[in-house]
């Protein structure tokens, strides 16, 4: 597995999309960090059934008011921490 440095990847655009599209892992590093580039797929962006019917029960959960709403940054932490 290959790690590019930024500027290795801006001058290698087209031959790290083809790795992308061919399966291959595609590394980039920038100072301390590592990005990977993937290809996503059409069915990654598309809400499926499942996903639709999570949404609809969380809606339907809101309206009912089973929910819990946080006012400020310290009752969200204090959630959160609860936990």
């Amino acid at each position: 597995m290959e790690t590019l440095s930024v500027r290795e990847y801006r001058n290698n655009l087209a031959a790290s999309f083809t790795k992308a599209d061919n399966g291959e892992q595609v590394l980039i590093r920038k100072k301390n960090e590592i990005y990977a580039l993937v290809k996503v797929g059409r069915e990654d962006l598309m809400i499926t059934p499942e996903l639709q019917k999570r949404i609809d029960d969380v809606h339907q959960a809101y309206s009912e008011g089973k929910c819990v709403t946080c006012s400020t940054h310290e009752e969200l932490d204090s959630l959160l921490n609860s936990l």
